[in-house]
């Protein structure tokens, strides 16, 4: 498989209603600032912040653990994107981000011992409220889309990084000649930068000239060069490396997703917060209801929380008793995806539904629900997986990259297994079951660049939905009887498991909340091998 890194810009063009190159008006300015320390007799401190007097003080309670969350030790550099709620709920949220940057590592070298009072791990961020729009000003339509608020805070990587390492050096240069750590206290560079960028009462316009021609972004504080530094990819980008890794496990977290249940994915030792985080973009994305169905039915995207830890159980407890609240039978609590490194939210139960275990890239990824069922992808869904990987990756699975898959698939249930054996026998092994994922001939694209593959997976999920859609709209419109039947052949149709138990529960399930009514599967019967 081809390595891509050449970098790209990927929005979402509201005109076109499609993914393409094409770069925001502008950043939404910030909101607020700081810096975070782990300070090894204090634990995580909040060092400095600065709030704009323009806008009501956002709550930075906690936020020393949300930028420097439990296990980024292990790493020497890492980017952190969090939320902020407005009023103790998710219904409205700030968006942060944060450069996490330590020399602990390097010291270490080749021994286990570390002068601890050498160790410099510190955080520095951003808070943005999406949503904030001058008054009398027209709103910029390019945050109008939700998705583009959920990484609005992204696009300050690049100069926080660069703010966060340019003052690390300055304070590495200042203790080796006065062995004072006293420039600590010197955060003009922050300052200065925050005053740039921050949102003003006097700011002509969101989407003014006046105002991309003032923005400051950080060479004009450290002197970096801009043309020197790569930058840094848009979370979707990362798509293709999670559907390499996940495998088949893609579909079942997909289909989760579509339903909008609560998703916690547990960061295993060493794992990348930035990477896991943009997993939590890619599945909210992946489950957009398509504009073609946006005249049909409304559906709010699935919320990301991004990066949460053992300060937010209370938030999330608050968030299923707020649903709880309602006095009915039929409550939902709304959904989300999320990930965190602190494994005593896997034990509360009570808080999530669908739980995803990332152990690192040489380990295979697990999926549980708060019942602690083991989930699995289905066998046709690994015949999906290869014919993806075929059509739109460029290659075919090997032997072994198969014998591991197989780990993450439920056994073949005995129905399939004697029609698939009476084809074989009938047929001399030249024919399959219809049900069976038709074999293609490998299509290899030497050229085609990360982005094309990122989008044509994004649609390929899409152009799903809007199947699985449509095909449920025309049995439901045809059938007169409360429990809307469908037999297994219905399920081959819409590229699903017409022997899996899981899906027809699926089905079932997305049938209640698109249409309000139950949906119920036949039994496999013999018409499915013609």
């Amino acid at each position: 498989m081809h390595q891509f890194t050449r970098p790209l810009d990927m929005r979402y063009d509201v005109k076109q209603q499609s993914f393409k190159i094409s770069e925001p008006s502008h950043k939404v300015p910030i909101t607020c600032m700081f810096l975070c320390q782990f300070d090894v007799k204090r634990g995580n401190v909040l060092m400095w912040s600065k709030n704009s007097s323009s806008v009501p003080n956002v709550s930075l309670k906690n936020i020393e653990f949300k930028s420097i969350p439990s296990g980024i030790h292990q790493v020497q550099k890492d980017v952190v994107s969090f939320i902020i709620p407005k009023h103790n709920n998710f219904d409205e949220v700030y968006y942060g981000l944060s450069c996490f940057e330590q020399n602990g590592l390097s010291l270490s070298g080749d021994t286990d011992h570390v002068d601890r009072s050498e160790v410099q791990m510190f955080s520095l961020g951003v808070v943005v409220d999406a949503n904030f729009r001058y008054r009398g000003v027209s709103k910029s339509k390019f945050y109008d889309w939700k998705p583009n608020q959920f990484i609005s805070a992204t696009e300050y990587i690049d100069d926080i990084q660069d703010l966060l390492s340019h003052w690390l050096r300055r304070f590495s240069s200042f203790s080796s000649q006065t062995g004072s750590d006293s420039i600590y206290a010197d955060y003009d560079l922050f300052e200065t930068y925050f005053e740039s960028n921050c949102v003003k009462s006097d700011t002509p316009s969101l989407s003014s000239p006046v105002l991309r021609r003032s923005w400051q972004n950080s060479s004009n504080f450290t002197g970096t060069s801009n043309s020197l530094r790569e930058k840094s990819p848009h979370m979707l980008e990362s798509l293709t490396q999670w559907f390499n890794y996940l495998g088949p496990l893609i579909f079942p977290l997909w289909k989760a997703s579509l339903l909008q249940e609560r998703i916690l994915i547990i960061v295993g030792n060493g794992v990348s917060f930035e990477k896991c985080n943009s997993l939590v973009y890619c599945l909210s994305i992946l489950a957009l209801t398509p504009h073609s169905l946006s005249d049909h039915f409304k559906q709010e995207p699935l919320q990301p929380l991004y990066t949460i830890g053992i300060t937010d159980m209370d938030a999330l407890a608050q968030h299923v008793s707020k649903a709880m609240a309602e006095n009915r039978d039929d409550y939902k609590i709304p959904g989300f995806v999320a990930c965190t490194a602190d494994e005593i939210l896997e034990y509360r139960t009570e808080l999530y539904d669908v739980c995803l275990k990332i152990n690192g890239s040489e380990s295979l990824p697990e999926i549980r629900m708060s019942d602690e069922a083991t989930i699995k992808a289905t066998p046709h869904e690994l015949e999906l997986y290869e014919k993806l990987v075929n059509s739109h990756l460029g290659y075919q699975l090997s032997h072994e990259e198969k014998e591991k898959l197989s780990r993450l698939i439920e056994p073949t249930t005995w129905s399939q297994y004697f029609i698939d054996g009476f084809y074989w026998w009938a047929t001399a092994g030249y024919m399959k079951p219809s049900y069976h994922e038709p074999e293609e001939e490998l299509e290899t694209e030497l050229d085609r660049d990360n982005l094309e593959i990122v989008l044509s997976l994004v649609g390929y999920f899409h152009g799903r939905i809007s199947l699985l859609y449509e095909s449920l709209k025309e049995v439901v419109e045809t059938c007169d009887e409360e429990i809307v039947t469908v037999s297994p052949v219905f399920l081959s149709a819409i590229s699903f498991d017409c022997f899996s138990a899981r899906d027809y529960d699926f089905l079932d399930c997305i049938c209640r909340k698109w249409f309000n009514k139950p949906l119920q599967v036949k039994s496999v019967d013999c018409r499915i091998i013609c």
